[in-house]
């Protein structure tokens, strides 16, 4: 009799949970297959479509595979130009007892900015893990971390080695609506956005005629974005962002190798013209290198490519140098000399 009983409840025990598995994992499907259908209304204007959508993981996890997933981002959300993105499969894992946390893996994806046949930019991320929390009420998004084993893009349609830029073992942490640190009381609007952003090796062609230069051992970016919303990508919504005393705090940019590093955090926001505003303070390490290599830049006006070969004379420089960086007049500044016009961040 006893073992009987035992028998019938280690039978209703398992018949219980398989009934709760498959009930989430019907769930979890329709949810994801109904973010997807309203994924234009419920996420700002972008379009997404699935291939065939399996579930499978029973009993430890909800795996909903997906056999392709497009989706198409309007100007003025993240970029200027249209975004488009190709992943060829893609797998997200829930786990039953955590629903609104999901781990999405795929091997591999790709994004257009721009025309198709014409494109501006082309990325591409390899090896991409990444977790998804949402707000269990409303399902908006909380949180997200993604994990890349390289990322690489180049501009215009013709890939070349030598205007290709990659980052490697990069990683990106989006944290919401945080609110107001304690050491951030000095701002009038609250932290909208806490930006982590990480990268091992990085070779990036468009630092290469700048004080940067292309090639770093390591990226770091640290950040929060002072906002009442989230702006838009467009000129009416950064406009309204930088008018309500918007900014951006660098807590940690660090970018360099071992012979020449910058260091520097401060705030940057946006002038009239859309160009970058701030100021920064540095800690630099081969400053005479990179000045002299800087140098070497025929862009520059004659008078900045004379100072900066003075400077490069001075063998101090290449010890750790503090130095203060502004942005201001459309123009770069490290200390006094002027090195660069700057572009406005959206035209």
């Amino acid at each position: 009799m006893r073992i009987k009983f035992l028998v019938g409840s280690v039978l209703l025990l398992v018949g219980g949970y398989s009934f709760f598995w498959y009930s989430l994992a019907e769930k979890a499907e329709q949810t994801t297959l109904d973010w997807i259908e309203n994924s234009e209304s419920r996420l700002g204007g972008i379009k997404a479509f699935v291939g065939d959508v399996t579930v499978s993981g029973f009993p430890y996890r909800i795996v909903v595979e997906a056999s392709s997933f497009n989706a198409e981002i309007p100007a003025g959300r993240i970029t200027q130009d249209v975004v488009s993105v190709n992943v060829p499969a893609v797998s997200v894992v829930f786990q039953p007892w955590e629903p609104n946390h999901a781990i999405i893996l795929t091997d591999y994806f790709d994004a257009v900015v721009g025309s198709l046949r014409e494109p501006d930019l082309n990325i591409s991320f390899d090896g991409v893990r990444s977790s998804v929390i949402l707000d269990p009420d409303t399902m908006s998004l909380n949180n997200l971390s993604v994990v890349f084993d390289k990322i690489d893009w180049f501009t215009n349609s013709v890939r070349e080695e030598t205007n290709v830029s990659y980052l490697e073992e990069a990683e990106f942490h989006l944290r919401r609506a945080t609110g107001i640190a304690e050491d951030q009381l000095s701002y009038d609007l609250p932290v909208n956005r806490a930006i982590y952003f990480k990268a091992n090796k990085a070779k990036i062609q468009e630092l290469s005629n700048t004080i940067l230069g292309e090639s770093s051992d390591q990226l770091k970016i640290e950040a929060l974005l002072h906002a009442n919303e989230q702006p838009d990508y467009t000129k009416t919504a950064l406009a309204k962002w930088r008018d309500d005393g918007g900014t951006l705090s660098i807590r940690t940019f660090e970018y360099g190798t071992s012979s020449s590093s910058i260091n520097l955090a401060g705030d940057v926001t946006l002038d009239e013209s859309f160009k970058p505003l701030g100021a920064f303070d540095a800690n630099i390490t081969g400053l005479a290198n990179m000045f002299m290599k800087l140098s070497e830049n025929e862009e520059l006006p004659e008078l900045t490519r004379s100072l900066l070969r003075s400077q490069a004379q001075n063998e101090s420089l290449n010890d750790e140098v503090p130095l203060s960086i502004s942005m201001q007049n459309g123009q770069l500044y490290i200390g006094p000399i002027m090195l660069m016009e700057l572009s406005a961040v959206i035209k």
